[in-house]
């Protein structure tokens, strides 16, 4: 009787115990979220129903809402979950989470992610937030007087709601100093995406707060790109433009892909020209993988230019399970280097009518050259590292206007004079 009795005290106890840490791992769970919440409310707004916790180590955040303001656009989550291996494992490590530390965590799931196709396009959002140049790989070429892919270009082409599932999974081994990131996103009929990298693990702090990303060192990188059927919608769709076939629109958005990355500083050979046109015509399954001797850390970009990226990051790539030997892929350092600044008694109107005679390029000026350079194209970067990129409109002496080009028309950027870190100028 006395067996019996234990064994249901302990039975009590444990539910007891249990109970107890699910609402203990709830507690944690909620004043981390709302903490991150209040972190990031000048540039998100989130919102979610309820969470949860699993016996297999797992927070739950139910329908859940974030809205980037920078998109001006909401985006739906059936449920994100961040998996610790087990259930004690959680326990442990709950303090971090609440302190904004990501050890322990070993995957995040966002599942059933929607969205309508409204506000900005994220490739509208790239060229906003960090300017034209970085956008124009992914540019949309020999298809009419479209330049990229937004929303009604979509809707054309049968897609009516922005679908996706991300999952990211994370491993260190700290013997080796390494911690793998693997992340899928798989966004339906608009094609699948896998990145795995290797990196550094002691170049990446465990608290968010103290990451410097220029610090990072990159081990290996590999991307897999699944086009389900998406270059067939795009031809499709280009050929009402252009009357182009596949192979015609292919052909000739390789050939203008190839011409843009040129105007930009990176000077694509004929064989990764080749591989961009394949891809558009056949589809499929595009492989590319980086291997470089030693860790690349991602403040080196000086170190790039004037360097053939293939063989320095010892590219390999296939498309479709072939083998693309790709032999040049050259950042022009002339493109992103300033010029060599000549001391000279002319008159700084004239020094800058002399320096347009140089090989055309970003080119470094000071300040006070501003006045001579009214609308021309430039590049801005802020003291915050922030860049801008367009045409200069007008300059006065606290402030210079901005333009640029967007797809729903010009956004003029009004920048202060004492918040400008480097002016460069197109020459």
């Amino acid at each position: 009787m006395n067996m019996k009795k234990n064994v249901l005290t302990i039975l009590f106890l444990s539910a007891v115990l249990f109970v107890g840490t699910k609402a203990f791992i709830a507690l944690f769970s909620y004043q981390s979220a709302e903490k991150i919440k209040s972190a990031l409310n000048q540039e998100f707004a989130i919102t979610y129903s309820w969470l949860s916790s699993e016996l297999d180590g797992t927070i739950v955040f139910h329908d859940l809402s974030i809205t980037p303001y920078r998109l001006k656009r909401t985006f739906h989550i059936e449920r994100l979950r961040l998996n610790y291996g087990n259930y004690f494992n959680l326990l442990l490590s709950l303090s971090n989470l609440t302190s904004s530390q990501h050890d322990g965590i070993q995957s995040v799931t966002a599942q059933s992610i929607k969205g309508l196709l409204e506000g900005r396009d994220f490739e509208e959002w790239i060229a906003l937030e960090y300017g034209n140049d970085f956008s124009a790989p992914l540019g949309l070429y020999a298809c009419g007087d479209q330049t990229r892919v937004n929303h009604s270009n979509l809707r054309k082409m049968g897609v009516n709601e922005f679908k996706a599932s991300v999952t990211l999974e994370k491993r260190i081994d700290a013997d080796l100093n390494e911690l793998a990131i693997a992340i899928t996103l798989d966004m339906d009929v608009l094609g699948e995406t896998k990145l795995k990298s290797t990196w550094e693990a002691s170049s990446i702090p465990s608290a968010f707060s103290k990451w410097d990303v220029e610090k990072f060192q990159l081990n290996d990188f590999s991307l897999t790109h699944v086009d389900n059927g998406y270059f067939r919608r795009l031809s499709n769709f280009c050929s009402t433009l252009t009357q182009f076939d596949r192979k015609q629109f292919s052909l000739l958005a390789s050939e203008l892909w190839q011409k843009k990355l040129g105007e930009i500083g990176l000077d694509v050979g004929p064989v990764v020209k080749k591989l961009y046109q394949d891809y558009l015509l056949q589809g499929g399954q595009l492989y590319v993988a980086l291997s470089p001797t030693k860790p690349f850390v991602l403040n080196q970009f000086n170190d790039l230019l004037d360097k053939n990226l293939i063989p320095y990051f010892g590219v390999s790539a296939k498309l479709n399970g072939d083998p693309v030997h790709a032999v040049e892929w050259v950042v022009n350092g002339q493109h992103f280097r300033p010029p060599v600044q000549v001391v000279s008694d002319e008159p700084k109107n004239k020094m800058f009518e002399t320096s347009q005679k140089k090989k055309r390029g970003y080119f470094s000026i000071s300040p006070d050259e501003l006045e001579f350079v009214p609308e021309q194209k430039a590049r801005i970067i802020m003291l915050d590292e922030k860049q801008y990129q367009g045409v200069i409109v007008s300059v006065n002496e606290q402030k210079l206007e901005l333009s640029q080009e967007l797809s729903g028309g010009a956004v003029v950027y009004s920048l202060q004079r004492d918040q400008i870190k480097n002016i460069e100028i197109w020459q």
